[in-house]
């Protein structure tokens, strides 16, 4: 497989689809994931002083701290394989961790395009039940209760929402619709991908 030349950041809405559509990616391009939610639950496990910061932040329902997201982004970047281009899985959700991103890329001389898919809440609210009464993660058990989804909303668009807007000024973001069948959202993101990988 040939590499696109560019890295691919994956963003959306809680439950939108993002783990199944990366899987599909990677099967299709050469691409190394960067998914920092597997970061933070080993932090969570570590005796350290980063550890211990994660526990006191994201293992309350906190966002991560920025300077850890930094220091994790900074570390894949530098480890990056040379035949894979990266794949950020819903990660940086923070605008300073975009602007980082896009600092180390522009230092790089390396390009990206971000996708976003969206979802409306009662999808958001109808799926996260879904996965809290199915077979799913205990974390999805403990974090998928009516108020906690509305506080995750709330924060998402908050938060999420101005790394959304960040990315779209720069002209690097494209907004896919989640709220259809998995195939027609995986058309629609390799469609942008495939319109993106022209122009370089």
């Amino acid at each position: 497989m040939k590499k696109l030349g560019f890295h691919v950041i994956l963003l959306g809405m809680i439950t939108s689809g993002k783990d199944t559509q990366s899987k599909i990616l990677k099967d299709k391009y050469p691409l190394k994931s960067v998914e920092s939610g597997i970061y933070w639950r080993k932090l969570l496990k570590e005796k350290s002083a980063d550890g211990e910061w994660v526990r006191r932040t994201t293992g309350q329902g906190k966002p991560a701290p920025v300077a850890l997201m930094k220091k994790f982004l900074i570390r894949e970047i530098s480890n990056k394989p040379k035949n894979k281009d990266l794949l950020f899985l819903g990660n940086p959700r923070l605008k300073p961790e975009a602007q980082l991103l896009k600092k180390i890329f522009a230092s790089n001389k390396e390009d990206f395009l971000a996708l976003y898919i969206s979802l409306p809440d009662s999808e958001v609210y109808k799926r996260s039940m879904k996965r809290k009464s199915g077979n799913m993660k205990k974390d999805y058990k403990i974090l998928d209760t009516n108020n906690l989804i509305k506080t995750r909303i709330k924060w998402h668009k908050d938060q999420v929402g101005k790394t959304v807007k960040y990315f779209q000024s720069l002209g690097k973001l494209k907004i896919i619709n989640g709220n259809q069948p998995i195939p027609k959202v995986t058309k629609d993101i390799l469609k942008e991908i495939e319109k993106y990988s022209k122009t370089k």
